[in-house]
């Protein structure tokens, strides 16, 4: 494959969930750090970023947009070892998870937890909204628990091997974790057993190192 840069944060959920998916792929790429907030964002990234969002990938001279877009591109381009079952209802379910990450958990976990009990103080220099973080603990994340915990099919999600929803959904409850929060193990003994099995894996703990150390930088 062509030479790859990666624009974006690696606290971001759809960062990192391209990142796990390069690492999974065995692929080398360079990383040029974009908060999208900042007004302080690299020319080249604001001039092949339409939405002004991360990430952003550099393929060659190419640009593409989007997480899912990225991840289903290199899923493509390098199918071994593979992220989607070949099974077209499989690859649906995967493909399902993916989305209910990105758009459900993301808008709990990364919105009303991770933004308010992390970014909140460090970045936004603000006092966090505990309203909020009660409502992602007391409320939502119980009922993402009820829901993935039905979902499971042996070790994994779909078809008892890694796919995207697993790098997906993981990759928000690495969020989750950062913020300080965990799936309790005495009401969801399943679900927590899996997630701490995905996180455990070496891709996720690379790349959790990497954000603990950032976010310690971030604090110091």
């Amino acid at each position: 494959m062509e030479k790859l840069t990666l624009f974006g944060a690696h606290l971001s959920p759809y960062v990192r969930k391209t990142r796990l998916v390069l690492a999974f792929k065995g692929l080398n790429y360079k990383q040029v750090q974009v908060i999208p907030f900042t007004p302080n964002k690299p020319e080249e990234f604001a001039k092949n970023s339409p939405l002004g969002k991360i990430p952003l990938l550099k393929v060659g001279d190419n640009y593409i947009s989007d997480s899912s877009v990225i991840c289903a591109f290199l899923e493509r381009e390098v199918p071994s070892p593979a992220l989607l079952p070949e099974d077209s209802l499989n690859c649906a379910r995967a493909q399902w998870f993916e989305e209910y990450a990105d758009s459900h958990m993301t808008s709990v976990i990364g919105g009303h937890l991770f933004a308010e009990r992390v970014l909140a103080p460090v970045i936004f220099k603000r006092p966090s909204n505990q309203e909020e973080i009660d409502l992602a603990i007391n409320v939502e994340l119980p009922v993402i628990f009820d829901y993935l915990s039905e979902q499971l099919q042996g070790d994994y999600l779909v078809a008892n091997t890694l796919t995207f929803a697993d790098i997906a959904v993981c990759g928000m409850f690495v969020s989750m974790m950062h913020s300080q929060v965990q799936c309790d193990a005495t009401k969801w003994p399943e679900l927590s057993a899996y997630i701490e099995r995905i996180l455990a894996q070496p891709i996720f703990e690379k790349i959790i190192k990497e954000e603990q150390m950032m976010m310690k930088a971030f604090m110091s």
